[in-house]
């Protein structure tokens, strides 16, 4: 059953992607940002992450570009394990309200034990009369 739950979320996940170009360029006083997954760390410059109309940061050198590597394979994992822990507190708690209501005596029993044992008490422990 776990298995099949945790096939389901990694199948309904998005795909992303482990790599990106991501360049900030600032064109007096806006800024923008642009990213591209399709290409490699080689081609990661501005003028071929910016569109053209923006181009005229890429020649006064006013855009940065990186490329980011990153691990979404972990991030999916984290995210999945942090559900089934969630979930299983859930169904916890669920189940500890349901065995507590049923194994719970009602009132009216144990008010009725309780005057039983008293009576009792007074019977045979002080050797008085039930009243």
């Amino acid at each position: 059953m776990l298995r099949h739950l945790l096939f389901f979320l990694l199948l309904s996940m998005p795909v992303l992607a482990d790599v990106r170009c991501k360049c900030v360029c600032k064109n007096g006083v806006d800024r923008e940002i642009f990213i591209t997954t399709s290409i490699d760390f080689e081609n990661c410059k501005c003028e071929n992450v910016v569109p053209p109309s923006w181009r005229n940061p890429c020649i006064e050198n006013r855009c940065e570009c990186s490329y980011d590597i990153r691990n979404t394979n972990v991030l999916r994992v984290s995210v999945i394990l942090t559900i089934i822990c969630v979930s299983v507190m859930a169904l916890f708690v669920l189940g500890d309200k349901i065995v507590w209501n049923f194994l719970r005596m009602p009132r009216k029993v144990y008010e009725w034990k309780q005057t039983n044992l008293d009576k009792r008490n007074r019977v045979y422990v002080n050797r008085s009369m039930l009243s």
